[in-house]
C-alpha cells in the first residue's frame, strides 16, 4: 500500500454478530444485503476512499476477520456473515485488540498519521460468556477504539450502553431485526462519508445520528473498575 508522508486516515471497524439467532430473526440475511450496498455507497465517494479505511469483524463462538483493514475500492466483493453458535463478546473483543494493534502499527510504520479507530458494534442478544475482561484489555490498550453499539431484536440495552462509548442505540421491540439492521447498515454508511468529510475540513470527529428510526438512544454507562 503506497501512502503519502503525514496522510491521515480514518479506520472504522464494523463487528457484526452472526449467532445462531441472527438466522431466524432476518439478521443475517439483513446485513448480507445491506453489505454490497454499502460498500458501492462508499467506494463512490472520493473522500472515504482517501481518507479511511474499512475491516468487518464476526463472531459468534468464535471470532474471524472476514474482511481485513482495506481501501474500499481495492475490495471486488464484500463477504457475509453465517449464521453459526452462540454469542461470545469476548472473543469479538479480543480479536479487535490484535487486530487493531496490528493494523495501527502497520499504517504508521508506511508513513500514515492514523485516528483513533471507530468501531460499529452490533448484536442482538445478551452475551454468553464473561467478556469484562476481554473489554477492559480492548480499552485499556493505548490503540483502544471508540465504539458505536447497535441492539437489535431483544438485545440488553444496560449492557450495550456498557459497551459503547461514543453512543448506543437500541431497537424498538415493535421493529424486527430485520428492518432494524438494515437502518443501523445505511446509518453506518453516512457516518463513515460524513466523518471523512469532517476530517478533510477541519479536526476529526464520528459524525453519529442524533435518532435512528425504529430506534431509542440510551445513555451510556462505563464499566468501571471496582
Amino acid at each position: 500500500m503506497q501512502s503519502m508522508t503525514g496522510q491521515e486516515l480514518l479506520l472504522f471497524y464494523m463487528v457484526c454478530d452472526e449467532s445462531g439467532s441472527m438466522g431466524p430473526n432476518g439478521g443475517i440475511q439483513a446485513i448480507n444485503t445491506a453489505l454490497p450496498e454499502l460498500h458501492a455507497t462508499l467506494a463512490a465517494d472520493p473522500l472515504v476512499v482517501d481518507k479511511s479505511r474499512l475491516a468487518i469483524i464476526a463472531f459468534s463462538d468464535n471470532a474471524e476477520v472476514i474482511l481485513p483493514l482495506s481501501k474500499v475500492t481495492d475490495v471486488s466483493d464484500m463477504p457475509g456473515v453465517q449464521e453459526a453458535g452462540v454469542t461470545n463478546y469476548g472473543q469479538a473483543f479480543r480479536l479487535l485488540r490484535t487486530t487493531i494493534e496490528h493494523d495501527v502499527e502497520s499504517l504508521k510504520q508506511q508513513g500514515f498519521r492514523v485516528y483513533r479507530p471507530c468501531v460499529f458494534f452490533m448484536s442482538d442478544g445478551e452475551p454468553s460468556d464473561q467478556w469484562e475482561p476481554e473489554y477492559q484489555n480492548l480499552m485499556n490498550h493505548r490503540y483502544h477504539p471508540g465504539i458505536v453499539a447497535f441492539g437489535v431484536d431483544g438485545a440488553e440495552p444496560a449492557i450495550l450502553a456498557r459497551i459503547a462509548t461514543l453512543k448506543c442505540y437500541v431497537g424498538r421491540d415493535t421493529v424486527g431485526a430485520g428492518r432494524a439492521l438494515a437502518s443501523v447498515m445505511s446509518s453506518i454508511g453516512n457516518s463513515i462519508i460524513s466523518s471523512t468529510s469532517n476530517a478533510h475540513d477541519g479536526p476529526a470527529n464520528i459524525d453519529l445520528p442524533p435518532v435512528i428510526d425504529g430506534f431509542d438512544t440510551v445513555p451510556l454507562m462505563p464499566l468501571d473498575t471496582l
